[in-house]
């Protein structure tokens, strides 16, 4: 009798728990090295909760790859046979970004162009998710347009070069609406340059949602 084969789990589900399992260790751990897990440890803890072992496999390399986990290598010789052979182990622990994924924002996190700038001496700015400032008037619009970037980088309508194109347009709002008074003509600019693209996404229902969002805000904005 075959076994049922189950639907595939959400990732984002996967991922969760991958990086609660290496929050939680972090939270624990009374030495640096017992932060670690090696991926034989991820795996039995995950496949105990119904994870199966090619979800987590693979989930777990694309936390790596977008920074929210973090690896470390410990290299050893192996003798067999007479001979010296190196090997090494991998282990895998929750990164900065991970942290701040279950413990919010923290004025000890980096802030890369902001650093240096004490931003609790400004009035009318607010912390975003992503760690960055907004003004407090600008919050829905940062979002969308955060949102908006999300759904770009997913998108299989456009190239590479046409992402890299529609992300600069969108940071470049995103950092004018840090300051207390925007520069319209550079949002304007900036946001024509993103319509043009909203053609492509005509029968793409989220993306045309947040599209609207956005020039709804910036119109008002404008």
């Amino acid at each position: 009798m075959t076994r049922k084969r189950r639907q595939p789990r959400d990732p984002d589900e996967v991922r969760e728990a991958i990086l609660q399992l290496l929050y939680d260790k972090y939270k624990c751990a009374s030495t640096p090295k017992k932060m670690r897990l090696k991926i034989s440890e991820i795996k039995k803890s995950l496949k105990s909760k119904g994870f199966e072992s090619n979800e987590i496999v693979s989930n777990l390399e694309y936390l790596v790859q977008t920074g929210w986990i973090a690896t470390e290598e410990e290299v050893y010789e192996v003798r067999a046979k007479g001979r010296i052979i190196p090997s090494k182990t991998v282990y895998y622990k929750i990164s900065d970004k991970g942290v701040n994924h279950f413990e919010g924002t923290s004025r000890f996190q980096r802030t890369h162009v902001l650093a240096g700038i004490n931003i609790t001496n400004i009035q009318g700015v607010i912390t975003i998710g992503d760690g960055n400032i907004v003004n407090v008037r600008y919050g829905e619009l940062y979002q969308n347009l955060s949102l908006l970037l999300d759904e770009i980088s997913k998108t299989d309508k456009l190239s590479d070069e046409e992402k890299l194109n529609i992300a600069s347009d969108i940071e470049t709002i995103k950092i004018q609406l840090q300051k207390p008074d925007p520069d319209k003509t550079i949002i304007s600019k900036a946001w024509d340059s993103l319509k043009s693209f909203s053609k492509k996404f005509q029968e793409v229902k989220p993306i045309m949602d947040i599209i609207t969002n956005i020039g709804t805000l910036i119109e008002g904005l404008l």
